[in-house]
């Protein structure tokens, strides 16, 4: 019995040396979400992602953490949507300006001129949200939330008034949507990364850039472009917060219900809008201030350019599929067209 029973003391030491027993007191290691984003550290994206993934910490206990990376710093504009559907990024912003062929559907509301102010693209977002959350779900991704970015404008070295202004004019795109709409006006699109923008317009590789206003001062593309073109191209860029679905399920219960609870203790999709909005009106005053031109293009020529566009619409329904028709009819019923 001695023996035996020395034998266990043995067992039990050894065991607890080989980490098969935790010294008491100690914590597991918190599970960690990378989250990638190419909004700069100062831009209400990455403020409210902030505030979010600390509510999550808090929540959670320090059991879960959400780690931000802003400005692109984990992965570049086109490699975030491939990091989310590889999980690669378990959690993170599905941007409908970088959609690719596997869900160019979602991007019905990008279509040039389809929606004219935020409010309006807001209506129709919500409307959609059951369609945009099946397409997500099709890739395996889990829909979170959906929300914005600003009004999509264009900034340029010179003015561009007209759509004669447009005519070989080197435009950067962000998709599939600004190349089409910049061709149809008789521009030559030019695919840059966000985060090499700033770089393009200071070179003058490119001579104007679609993006939104906002990001004149996080960006400090008023360094490097002096005028700002309001063609009103897109009343939003929507973006949708989704989690790879795999991660999602390997997530404790528990932690799953603290990142939906979280989401909504900091209001995170209605302050994206409620942002969106303050954002793109606090720019509006701020052009001058740091010397930038506004240029409102005559009514004419939106009318002109909003005709001209169709055929990017057009483009769009023969690659997007029986989706993206479903898609843009649901749109349509939503603004009441």
């Amino acid at each position: 019995m001695k023996k035996l029973a020395c034998l266990s003391v043995a067992v039990a030491v050894l065991t607890f040396i080989a980490g098969g027993l935790a010294p008491a007191g100690a914590q597991a290691k918190p599970i960690v979400w990378n989250l990638p984003h190419v909004a700069a550290p100062t831009y209400y994206h990455t403020i409210n992602l902030n505030a979010f993934a600390a509510k999550v910490k808090e929540k959670s206990g320090g059991r879960m953490e959400i780690r931000v990376h802003p400005a692109s710093s984990l992965y570049p504009q086109q490699e975030i949507l491939p990091s989310l559907l590889d999980g690669r990024s378990e959690i993170g912003p599905v941007l409908s300006g970088y959609l690719t062929d596997v869900l160019l559907e979602l991007g019905v509301l990008e279509l040039p001129f389809m929606t004219s102010s935020l409010e309006e693209h807001r209506k129709a977002q919500q409307q959609l949200k059951p369609f945009f959350a099946e397409q997500l779900a099709k890739k395996g991704l889990k829909m979170l939330t959906a929300h914005a970015w600003p009004s999509q404008q264009v900034f340029s070295h010179e003015p561009i008034r007209t759509i004669a202004d447009w005519k070989g004019k080197k435009i950067r795109v962000y998709g599939a949507d600004t190349s089409n709409i910049t061709r149809a006006l008789s521009g030559v699109p030019v695919n840059i990364p966000f985060g090499e923008l700033y770089i393009a317009l200071d070179k003058k590789t490119v001579d104007g850039a679609i993006t939104s206003a906002t990001n004149a001062e996080p960006m400090k593309f008023f360094e490097v472009s002096k005028v700002i073109n309001y063609w009103f191209l897109a009343g939003a860029s929507s973006e949708w917060l989704v989690v790879n679905q795999k991660a999602w399920d390997g997530l404790p219960k528990d932690l799953q219900q603290v990142v939906l609870d979280s989401l909504k203790d900091v209001r995170f999709e209605d302050k994206e809008w409620e942002d969106a909005k303050a954002f793109e009106e606090r720019a509006l005053k701020r052009f001058p201030e740091i010397g930038m031109t506004v240029v409102n293009p005559p009514k004419e020529e939106i009318a002109k350019a909003r005709q001209l566009s169709r055929a990017a619409w057009d483009t769009w329904l023969s690659r997007s599929g029986p989706d993206g028709k479903r898609g843009m009819d649901l749109a349509l019923r939503a603004l009441g067209r």
